[in-house]
């Protein structure tokens, strides 16, 4: 009788703090080791969407190499998996100058040919048009469309200089966002545009070489990207799209493995929204 009191009372005070409450589970699919033998580098691996990608790609039998800048974050990524089929690599995106050497690594790392690159590590600068400044530009296009567009230009350049097989095809996945089908009135929408574009060129242009290209556009999720919605703890409500709710990592990292997966081999150049209904 007390404990469901004291529930009522927490959430009437979440109610009133953030003006709705929604709770989330979310059911995982067992796809039999869908990755198995895999070779998989993915950005911006140490948290959010790219940790939860690569923890889901771990469990489907895949090695992977997760990059980001922080070592420690990376590390501590590493030590919560606790598994013998993920590794660290300390690389920033944004200086294309060193993508061949640090592919290089990765693939000593894996121990073979990278067979899936998974394109997550972005940033964000919460100025809009007409307050944007050069710097604010810079930083997120450095990362999010430069840094994509040169890593994915070095490894397709290794991947097509080998004969296409379809039986061993090798696979991009590129995070962009919601914002890719929205007004663009900042450097992080336009940058998603951007990817979704490429995204597109790519999958015509690279899959007679057994390379396919697709991108998956997030909603809000709860990663530190939203700190604002981090507050709120257990309570995922948000006003801003028509579920009502902030999606959890391993939502987008289920459509991930799809993706990466040998099922969805006839899906190409598109970029699939996962916005709970925003656009």
């Amino acid at each position: 009788m007390l404990r469901s009191i004291i529930e009522k009372l927490k959430n009437f005070r979440q109610y009133m703090a953030y003006g709705g409450i929604t709770h989330v589970t979310v059911n995982q699919v067992s796809y039999n080791h869908a990755l198995k033998e895999k070779k998989i580098l993915i950005t911006g691996g140490g948290t959010g969407i790219g940790y939860s990608i690569a923890k889901k790609a771990v469990n489907e039998g895949a090695t992977v190499v997760i990059t980001g800048r922080h070592i420690d974050k990376l590390n501590s990524a590493i030590n919560e998996l606790d598994s013998n089929n993920i590794f660290p690599l300390q690389m920033d995106i944004s200086k294309p100058s060193e993508m061949r050497g640090k592919i290089n690594d990765a693939e000593k790392l894996l121990g073979g040919n990278i067979d899936i690159l998974v394109n997550n590590a972005g940033t964000y600068a919460k100025t809009h048009f007409p307050n944007v400044s050069e710097d604010d530009w810079n930083r997120v296009y450095d990362t999010n469309s430069k840094g994509t567009f040169f890593l994915i230009q070095e490894m397709c350049g290794r991947w097509r200089n080998t004969p296409p097989s379809y039986t061993s095809i090798r696979k991009i996945i590129n995070i962009t966002s919601q914002g890719a089908f929205a007004d663009a009135n900042n450097a992080y929408r336009m940058s998603k545009w951007d990817i979704r574009g490429l995204t597109q060129y790519l999958g015509h242009a690279l899959s007679p070489s057994g390379i396919i290209v697709n991108s998956i556009a997030p909603g809000l999720v709860m990663t530190d990207m939203q700190q604002k919605f981090k507050k709120q703890g257990d309570n995922f409500y948000t006003n801003l799209n028509k579920v009502h709710r902030l999606a959890m990592p391993e939502e987008i990292a289920e459509l991930a493995i799809f993706l990466m997966s040998d099922a969805a081999n006839f899906i190409v150049g598109q970029t699939i929204l996962c916005d709970g209904g925003y656009t």
